[in-house]
């Protein structure tokens, strides 16, 4: 369980006295545990290491505050939430902020090739979502992902020689992801050489059908993915993910090279 995170997930509209129970519940749940209570000192010092904005010098008025709906006195200086307590502070949190963290090193995609710091913090956002469980935000910033590297592909390559394989100059406009991978598909004799693996006109496919499943458009958007469903598409993801990133990062070495 993350302090911070639970932090942001926070109602907004709490006051500092709610933040301090939110505190005391974050102790009493972490995996160490505290049998005997949690004392203002223990909340002082998570106030310091965290994101919170309560100020250390309230704390001891907001436990008083809290004392009888909220916490009972357990051992000493050391009190527990009651059940009120316990149900005030879960119902102050989002839907699904209680859902248990994957470990960091599951990801979506799992791979450390992104080092353009757009795409490798697009990547650390596409796993952070994915290990939070966020997995529409998750799948939204995927297709983001991978529609920008299509296009930033074809502009690299036809980019003065052929133009309207990237922007639709007739119409004056941009094209759709669908739009952008038919193209690509077209591009593939010319685009297979930065690859070891050598892309081809199936995985442009295994592309398209990665941003079926996910979001079929920039303006319809999945939001009930089920946690197996986003698991089975992780392999897929991440070796295309790597292929496309590959032929990206080829094109633009190659015009690096011919300036």
């Amino acid at each position: 369980m993350d302090v911070d995170y639970l932090i942001d997930h926070f109602d907004d509209d709490a006051g500092q006295k709610e933040e301090v129970a939110l505190l005391i519940y974050y102790l009493e749940n972490t995996e160490e545990g505290t049998t005997g209570g949690v004392t203002q000192a223990e909340v002082k010092e998570v106030i310091r290491n965290s994101r919170s904005a309560v100020s250390t010098s309230g704390v001891s008025s907001y436990f008083s505050r809290l004392k009888g709906d909220w916490i009972s006195e357990s051992n000493g200086n050391s009190y527990i939430l009651t059940h009120d307590g316990k149900d005030g502070v879960e119902e102050l949190l989002e839907d699904g902020a209680l859902d248990t963290p994957r470990n960091e090193d599951e990801r979506f995609i799992d791979s450390n090739i992104f080092e353009e710091h757009r795409y490798e913090k697009l990547i650390e956002d596409i796993n952070e979502s994915y290990r939070y469980h966020i997995y529409d935000g998750a799948m939204v910033l995927t297709r983001k992902f991978f529609e920008n590297l299509v296009f930033e592909i074809l502009r690299g390559e036809y980019s003065g020689e052929n133009t309207q394989m990237f922007f639709d100059q007739e119409n004056q406009r941009h094209y759709s992801f669908d739009e952008l991978l038919n193209n690509l598909k077209i591009g593939v004799p010319d685009l297979k050489r930065f690859t070891k693996e050598g892309l081809d006109r199936e995985m442009v496919e295994d592309i398209r059908d990665l941003k079926e499943k996910g979001n079929k458009g920039a303006h319809s958007i999945r939001v009930d993915f089920e946690e197996g469903e986003v698991e089975a598409l992780s392999d897929d993801a991440t070796h295309l993910a790597e292929v496309i990133y590959e032929v990206w990062k080829g094109v633009q070495n190659s015009n690096n090279s011919s300036d």
